[in-house]
């Protein structure tokens, strides 16, 4: 069909509890803030005891629902997926 919109169903990838946890974390701090977290912040929040946010933004890079932003400092974006899945988990509204 010309000239409408795709309707393709879009199959997001699993997250884990602490996953979600994390991407949700990032979403309300950017929400407040207008920019995303250190990756010491990230540690912080998660209560991990060494500075490994890595533990938990890798498989979310992996996965497409992180990017990063080269050549800045707090380098990280969530992607439209991202955003379609906390719709999903009831985080944001659609709109």
């Amino acid at each position: 069909m010309k000239g409408s919109e795709s309707t393709e169903l879009k199959v997001l990838p699993p997250l884990t509890k602490r996953q979600a946890e994390c991407l949700t974390y990032l979403f309300d701090y950017f929400s407040e803030r207008r920019y995303y977290p250190t990756q010491r912040e990230i540690t912080r929040q998660m209560n991990l005891k060494t500075n490994s946010a890595a533990t938990f933004l890798e498989p979310l890079y992996r996965k497409g629902y992180l990017k990063k932003e080269p050549g800045r400092s707090r380098n990280i974006n969530l992607t439209t997926s991202a955003l379609e899945k906390l719709r999903l988990m009831g985080k944001i509204k659609k709109g």
